[in-house]
């Protein structure tokens, strides 16, 4: 059932909507409370003999992120160039090195046998190359901190790579969205939960299905016995202040909300642009109100379909009356029935505010119902200033208001983000240069959680190349001062960035 609606009729018009917050529509349903809920408040599920650690109250809070940011008109953009910073060129093998000066520097290198077994995870069986791996994997950084790795194990620890024997296949990216925590260990009444407690990761869809038969579990990688398992998986997250379980995004919750305003402007204006302009005034149906009206006409179907298998025919099926108007609801309950009442409703609202019902549409502010959390609703009736400019130019303030908001939040200057106010393009040369090396020396957290589980299975496969220090990262070119480069090489004095 649509969240927004318009009601013309006889001279009368109005617009409506159900529930006091529209901008949760852009949620696609998830409330926002799962995502603000502490640690603390959470309790284990029981899924047959495992105990499943929640992701948020709703056990959505990664999909509620994925949602919000998708529906967001600048957040994609500016992770994709998160991405594409951290990603630089591709991955590549180095060996960090220490100058007489004591500066830190990557030496860039080739090793055949390493990358003879990342160019052979596709043959091998896995579902993706490296580099792909790599790539799903700054995604799953960028949206939840947190990465969810398989380990695919050799049973005999020989794959055939050419005389090549190693331990570890391949990594196997999993989708955050599908992997929640999990235990045999009773903690139902546990008030101290930690990070150690959870032996094995449950994957499934979260968002369709509770039925346990629909998940698979694995168990986590041990470190203690990494070959132990012939399919384990790790999680490798940026470790939250606070945070003891799941990684979350560190600039999320705190905008949420001005995500969710932002993403519910368009709606709001086009909604007006289109509905409203001939609208004398805008109501707000409770949500308290729709799920009452829901169970009452399920009920009556119910009634209905034993009165159908009791042999009665359709006039002696139960219906509804709204003011003048009756609703046959038949013995099956579909959303449509309900979008109906609810039109009908509307209809008998708009009669008594036109006039004819006196006044009476005090009837409908003073019904209340009450939610969920025991909190009261009662129906608004609220009136459309006829002030269209000024209404349009306060949603376009808020807009702006919150792009800002999300580009700091962010921490991408605009000159990296290429949007300076207004939508314009940043030209600057010397202002990219210079904001682009300062990003550069913050990407070595992300790259280590990134390339946590990779440079593991090195460990494992080839411990003499990983002792003597080879690792793999993304190559990016080395930050310079404009000093040290030839004033024609000199990003200010190019004509092209």
């Amino acid at each position: 059932m649509n969240k927004f609606g318009h009601y013309n009729g006889d001279g009368y018009s109005l617009t409506y909507q159900i529930g006091e917050m529209p901008v949760k529509s852009s949620s696609d349903g998830f409330h926002s409370s799962g995502a603000e809920t502490s640690a603390e408040t959470l309790t284990p599920r029981r899924m047959d003999s495992y105990f499943v650690w929640p992701c948020g109250e709703n056990n959505l809070d990664f999909n509620v992120c994925k949602t919000l940011i998708k529906g967001n008109r600048l957040l994609p953009s500016l992770i994709e160039k998160q991405i594409a910073i951290l990603f630089g060129t591709g991955p590549q093998l180095y060996i960090s090195t220490i100058d007489k000066d004591g500066k830190v520097t990557r030496q860039y290198l080739k090793n055949e046998k390493i990358q003879q077994w990342l160019d052979s995870w596709r043959e091998n069986g896995l579902p993706d190359t490296y580099e792909t791996y790599l790539n799903k994997s700054i995604r799953s950084y960028y949206y939840s901190e947190g990465i969810f790795s398989k380990l695919h194990l050799s049973r005999a620890h020989a794959v055939g790579l050419k005389g090549l024997a190693v331990p570890i296949v391949g990594l196997e990216h999993i989708s955050e969205l599908r992997c929640r925590m999990a235990t045999r260990k009773d903690i139902s009444r546990t008030q101290d939960v930690e990070d150690r407690d959870f032996t094995h990761i449950m994957v499934g869809n979260w968002e369709k299905s509770n039925n346990s038969s629909e998940f698979k579990v694995y168990p986590r990688l041990d470190y203690t016995k990494p070959l132990a398992k012939h399919c384990a998986i790790s999680y490798s997250r940026n470790p939250n202040h606070g945070e003891e379980i799941y990684a979350t995004n560190k600039f999320f919750k705190g905008i949420m909300q001005w995500i969710r305003g932002c993403n519910a402007t368009p709606e709001y204006v086009n909604s007006f642009l289109e509905n409203s302009l001939s609208a004398r005034h805008h109501v707000i149906i409770p949500n308290a109100w729709i799920q009452q009206k829901e169970e009452m006409l399920r009920n009556l179907c119910d009634m209905n379909a034993q009165l159908k298998a009791q042999g009665h025919n359709e006039a002696n099926f139960h219906s509804v009356k709204v003011g003048d108007k009756t609703l046959e609801v038949g013995d099956t309950y579909t959303e449509d029935i309900l979008s109906q009442y609810v039109q009908m409703e509307i209809s008998n609202l708009a009669n008594f505010l036109s006039g004819r019902g006196k006044n009476q549409g005090k009837i409908y502010t003073s019904r209340s119902f009450y939610n969920d959390d025991g909190k009261e609703e009662s129906w608004k009736i609220e009136e459309i200033p006829q002030k269209y400019k000024e209404y349009i130019e306060a949603l376009i303030t808020y807009d702006k208001r919150a792009d800002m908001v999300l580009l700091s939040a962010k921490g991408i200057d605009s000159s990296i983000s290429n949007i300076s106010g207004d939508g314009v393009i940043s030209k600057s040369g010397a202002d990219t240069y210079y904001n682009y090396m300062v990003y550069l020396t913050q990407q070595s957290i992300p790259e280590s959680v990134v390339c946590a589980d990779i440079n593991y299975a090195i460990r494992l496969n080839f411990p003499q190349e990983y002792a003597q220090g080879i690792r793999l990262g993304f190559y990016r070119p080395n930050v310079q001062k404009q000093e040290e480069i030839s004033p024609s090489d000199r990003l200010s004095n190019q004509s092209e960035l």
